[in-house]
């Protein structure tokens, strides 16, 4: 055999050899997956937004999903006389677009109120939309980050006095992070509402809230959770004017009853606190002493 004969068949049996070891390929490791597309709104594990108490998580409605809620919020406690306030919001939230939920509702309330022996009592109604869009997300990023615009609108009646219109713009941000998968969590809330009150002229105030919460999925669908808020109310727009301050803390409890059905409440107690010429270490002034939440949502 010449060596041009010897070199072609070693070109050919190398040949063979390759396509018998491409063709067996498939019978010892299959093709790698194509990895999904991940997102800020796309979540391994989702954590409930109500799991915190008042403090609220970062996930947002998946698009196109649909559901409705009721909210009770108690506000009890004053500094000179009696001071008790129940209020309801009926709010439904929609998955619009991916990572942007947008939530319309309507509320009301009820003060029944007397300082230094004279009635104040009042009622209140009106509406608003709390648009969230999910900036961040927790198997992307670490942790998850939503900002939210939520503007509204309120007709008061006070005993005694005129019917007057109140306007409220509040910015958010809701940040949260898993600790220990399956089981801890945790969550920050930063949150700045502008509000103007009537009877004109207008006046002007704001108040920040900063709150921070741990919560623990105990068994399977019930989440125990506690936090800590502070809040700083001012007598302008800005961080002008302080007019006082409170720090609360307090227990909460969620249960997903069934797929659809969810509930929660949620109680948290003044600790610290200070009015501007106001003597004690509360803020009963500007804040009230007790505030309860009890929350019901369905999702379809």
């Amino acid at each position: 055999m010449s060596f041009r004969s010897l070199a072609l068949a070693l070109l050919g049996s190398a040949a063979a050899a390759t396509v018998s070891l491409a063709a067996d390929l498939p019978s010892r490791k299959g093709a790698p997956a194509i990895p999904a597309t991940l997102s800020a709104c796309s979540e391994s594990e989702g954590i409930p937004t109500d799991a915190f108490g008042f403090t609220t998580g970062s996930d947002v409605a998946d698009k196109g999903s649909f559901g409705p809620s009721l909210t009770y919020g108690g506000g009890f406690g004053a500094r000179a006389g009696t001071l008790n306030s129940h209020s309801a919001q009926l709010q439904g939230s929609y998955g619009l677009l991916p990572c942007l939920e947008v939530g319309p509702y309507l509320l009301g309330n009820y003060t029944d109120a007397s300082f230094g022996g004279v009635n104040a009592d009042s009622r209140s109604y009106g509406a608003g939309v709390e648009m969230k869009y999910k900036l961040l997300g927790r198997d992307l990023h670490g942790i998850g980050l939503t900002v939210v615009l939520d503007p509204s609108v309120n007709r008061t009646d006070p005993d005694g006095a005129s019917r007057f219109t109140g306007y409220n713009t509040g910015i958010r941000v809701f940040a949260d992070k898993t600790l220990i998968p399956g089981k801890l969590y945790a969550a920050l809330n930063v949150s700045h509402d502008l509000t103007w009150t009537g009877p004109s002229p207008y006046g002007r105030s704001s108040t920040l809230t900063l709150g921070a919460s741990l919560a623990w999925q105990a068994v399977d669908g019930i989440y125990l959770s506690g936090e800590v808020r502070h809040q700083r109310r001012y007598n302008d727009l800005g961080f002008g004017t302080e007019a006082g301050y409170a720090t609360f803390a307090g227990p909460g409890v969620y249960w997903q009853a069934t797929k659809q059905l969810a509930l929660s409440a949620a109680y948290n107690i003044q600790v610290a606190g200070k009015a501007k010429g106001q003597p004690g270490d509360l803020d009963l002034t500007n804040f009230s002493q007790h505030l309860v939440k009890v929350k019901a949502s369905y999702s379809f």
